[in-house]
């Protein structure tokens, strides 16, 4: 053989090594409805990062902002295969995910914290994910019926009203009001206080806002940027209605692409899932300070509720954990409602103090890992 011909060999058995190790790598796209530079969209970049140096290269994970698939699509969307992982909320589909919707609706009891420390959001992402992981089999068979896997979890700061061309800081303020409304809980809010709850996906408020169909939304403040709606809003009051949006699994994996792969690549979603929970708790925790500041210097109105308004906030939250028990037991056929109730309230106690001292998004993904997600063995796993 000649030399020429030695050089040619050796480029095309190159090329061919290359080649096969393109087609081994998995590719996956990963479909969000949140604009690519939102909390969410930051968080998927984290994500797709993580998995890529955890699999040592071998799964490649593209996002797909608002284009893919809608909000109220990603579910039904993973589940059939149209994207491979999903930024899923279960709250829109409350047939399909009672159990962990009424995990999610227990996000009251972060208005009961004696000492809040503002950090509540990030307890109750690890108190959900611990719970849904090691406590919650009927969760996870949820998720299995949709064709998909839990890997990650989030939660929202708290939430407030953000009105326009309307201010509350009373009881009385609140009645007529048209209050949008995430999840059942909000509506039961807007009920107790005189109010009509108005069930709109995030991505359409901005609308509904300007168009006059609703006087206010309850959401977190970086909503705010993230959609546009300094651009809308005039009032906000803070703390009212309180609690948080915790019905969000993140990084939802569609189950037959999680079976096709081998136990390193699964170890190294749920590693990237320990990411994608802990940037989008965080980023939105680091975000609601800044989107307040960003509105009042826009000129929008920041209102504190009065004292009676806020302690009438409290006793809702309170009656309202003993109404959503026995509702999901009657209606949603959750048979374990008290015994979940139960067994929750403790485990939100110990997170509390578990993330005193976090103040970063690394520092709360390494927490997560060590408390919850490593304990989760891969090979068995969404099986």
């Amino acid at each position: 053989m000649t030399y020429n011909k030695s050089i040619a060999l050796a480029a095309t058995l190159a090329a061919a090594a290359i080649a096969g190790q393109a087609a081994a790598k998995e590719r996956l796209n990963f479909a969000y409805g949140y604009p690519n530079t939102s909390a969410i969209g930051k968080a998927v970049d984290d994500y797709a990062a993580a998995v890529a140096e955890r699999s040592g290269g071998e799964i490649d994970v593209t996002g797909f902002a608002m284009s893919l698939l809608s909000l109220p699509e990603t579910s039904p969307g993973v589940r059939d295969g149209l994207a491979d992982v999903g930024f899923v909320l279960p709250p829109y589909y409350p047939a399909e995910y009672p159990t962990t919707l009424f995990l999610h609706e227990l996000n009251l009891l972060i208005n009961l914290v004696e000492e809040p420390t503002g950090k509540e959001p990030l307890a109750y992402t690890g108190a959900m994910m611990e719970y849904t992981f090691n406590n919650c089999p009927e969760c996870l068979a949820e998720n299995k019926a949709q064709s998909q896997v839990y890997t990650a979890g989030g939660v929202t700061p708290l939430y407030n009203l953000l009105c326009k061309d309307v201010s509350v800081t009373s009881i009385a303020d609140l009645k007529g009001l048209r209050l949008r409304a995430g999840g059942a809980g909000f509506v039961r809010f807007a009920d107790q206080f005189g109010a009509q709850g108005v069930r709109l996906p995030v991505s359409e408020v901005y609308e509904a806002l300007d168009q006059g169909i609703i006087d206010c939304a309850m959401l977190s403040a970086p909503e705010l940027t993230n959609y546009n709606l300094h651009e809308v809003v005039t009032d906000i009051t803070l703390a009212v209605p309180g609690g948080a949006f915790a019905g969000v699994s993140s990084a939802n994996v569609n189950s037959d692409r999680w079976n096709a792969m081998d136990d390193k690549s699964r170890e190294a979603m749920l590693w990237a899932g320990s990411h994608m929970s802990a940037d989008v708790t965080w980023n939105f925790y680091t975000d609601d300070a800044s989107a307040i500041e960003h509105a009042r210097e826009n000129g929008i109105k920041i209102h504190a509720a009065d004292a009676e308004l806020l302690a009438a906030v409290k006793d809702f939250s309170r009656q309202d954990l003993k109404t959503v028990a026995a509702l999901f037991k009657d209606t949603y056929g959750v048979a374990r409602s008290d015994e979940i109730v139960a067994e929750f309230e403790p485990l939100l106690a110990k997170w509390n103090g578990l993330v005193k001292d976090i103040d970063s998004s690394d520092a709360l993904q390494q927490l997560l890992w060590d408390q919850v997600i490593s304990k989760v063995d891969p090979a068995t796993y969404g099986k």
